[in-house]
């Protein structure tokens, strides 16, 4: 069954959908200002406190410093995913697994991260991450199999995603736009109760 990460948490509020409605995984924006849904080290250390330890927690980072990846270390995190760019050298040496994330552009580069053993997962994202806007998934259909976790992220939503999943069959599938409220303050628990139901019920 393919797996489930809501990403872009930042409230209490959206703990609970999370804790009620218990996907795989639970994301979090840190260090990343320019996002709405960026949240603060006190704040990621008071969400975590209250996620059920079924959930895995991950930290979402574009381009971290080594004293941030140190920080999202301490903080307990079971991965961080990384956008952007990072030195090998640093990738490999980050003490939480990691989740790379790759732009579909560059979807080249995957070569050189499939043999870091910290490197546990791949998240594949539209061209403009964070954007909600789709891309086309049989550009990933050829991939070749390994033993990396397989993330599909970029335009997912509950209307969507039983059709991703049935195309590609991923490891799991990665949302936050497509399920939140209107306003942005927080996650839709209806459409995250859909977005989870459609995606591991998928045929």
């Amino acid at each position: 069954m393919t797996k489930v990460k809501i990403c872009g948490l930042k409230n209490q509020t959206d703990i609970k959908c999370i804790n009620t409605l218990s996907p795989d995984f639970a994301g979090f924006v840190m260090f990343f200002e320019k996002s709405h849904r960026n949240i603060s080290v006190q704040t990621a250390q008071e969400l975590l406190a209250l996620l059920d330890k079924n959930i895995k927690s991950v930290a979402v980072t574009v381009s971290p410093t080594e004293e941030q990846l140190e920080q999202i270390h301490t903080l307990g995190f079971d991965y961080v995913q990384i956008h952007g760019k990072i030195s090998e050298k640093l990738l490999s040496e980050c003490k939480t697994p990691v989740i790379r994330a790759i732009n579909v552009n560059g979807i080249e580069s995957i070569d050189d991260i499939e043999n870091l053993d910290n490197v546990k997962g791949i998240l594949f994202d539209s061209a403009v991450p964070g954007s909600g806007k789709s891309f086309d998934w049989s550009m990933l259909e050829k991939l070749p199999k390994n033993q990396k976790m397989l993330f599909l992220a970029g335009g997912l939503t509950a209307d969507n995603v039983a059709k991703a999943v049935a195309q590609l069959r991923p490891f799991a599938v990665d949302v936050s736009s497509g399920v939140e409220l209107a306003d942005k303050s927080g996650k839709d628990f209806e459409l995250v109760r859909t977005f989870i139901e459609n995606a591991r019920n998928s045929k």
